[in-house]
């Protein structure tokens, strides 16, 4: 394989997990366990308070950490080490905040530790080599895996597949969105998403859904046949554009992640 890709790879998920820890600084994860929180309160409700004592000790040291592990990933420098502390610290943010977006990530950093030519700083290595093959069949395993248990998920939910997730999220985007002191919901001001804010849940929202899951499950053939990577790539681009216009703060990370490894589907 080509040892370039594999490096690529490495920086763009350093750059997702910098997005990412960015994000739960600027977005008020920085004191969501503090006492007296309503955070906390909920944790205390179902970990009970000694264990939410020990989150809570670990919490904004462990994001410094792994904020400043990207920052060595990025660079190339003690990468396995980096890639440890920063899955440690998505670890400790699952026991607070569980979304499958962050296991996939953590999941993405783990394939990383058996490469033996991750590069360093910005520069790509023009050879190839068997020293990231496994990294890379690794990650391409997992990313199928994703998409296909997605569209499993989706298929089993008949809240999703009649549109009814759709007509929640965007009631629950024009209901929050005014309280909301950053950008986090965002939609295109347009009848259709005025409709289903209002509670609308017609034939086009399940159509949306039926196309979502069929997309997911054609997506990995599509990137894994040469004859049709090409539009794969872009069918993938736009249908992960379209989940980050849904909470583009929050799903920027996964999205970036997601994409980079299209390129590893490539021999």
């Amino acid at each position: 394989m080509h040892d370039a890709v594999l490096q690529l790879y490495r920086i763009l998920v350093a750059v997702a997990v910098l997005w990412k820890s960015g994000a739960t600084l600027l977005l008020g994860d920085w004191n969501r366990i503090r006492i007296g929180s309503f955070g906390r309160y909920q944790l205390e409700k179902r970990h009970g308070a000694a264990r939410v004592w020990m989150i809570s000790t670990f919490h904004k040291p462990l994001i410094l950490a792994r904020l400043a592990a990207a920052v060595l990933l990025l660079l190339g420098v003690g990468s396995r080490v980096a890639i440890l502390v920063i899955v440690l610290g998505f670890v400790h943010e699952l026991c607070y905040e569980y979304r499958f977006n962050t296991i996939y990530i953590t999941l993405c950093l783990c394939c990383l530790l058996p490469a033996q030519r991750l590069g360093t700083g910005f520069e790509l290595s023009g050879g190839t080599s068997t020293a990231n093959s496994w990294s890379q069949f690794l990650v391409v395993l997992l990313t199928v895996d994703v998409y296909w248990n997605s569209a499993y998920q989706k298929l089993r939910s008949p809240q999703f597949m009649t549109g009814l997730s759709l007509v929640q999220q965007s009631y629950v985007a024009a209901a929050v969105r005014p309280q909301m002191t950053s950008w986090e919901y965002w939609h295109p001001a347009t009848g259709a998403t005025r409709a289903m804010a209002g509670g609308a849940v017609r034939t086009r929202w399940r159509a949306v859904a039926t196309t979502v899951v069929v997309l997911e499950i054609l997506l990995p053939v599509g990137l894994l046949t040469p004859a049709l990577r090409s539009g794969a790539i872009v069918v993938g681009m736009g249908l992960h554009l379209a989940f980050m216009a849904i909470l583009p703060l929050r799903l920027a990370p996964f999205t970036l992640v997601t994409l980079a490894s299209y390129p590893l589907f490539m021999p």
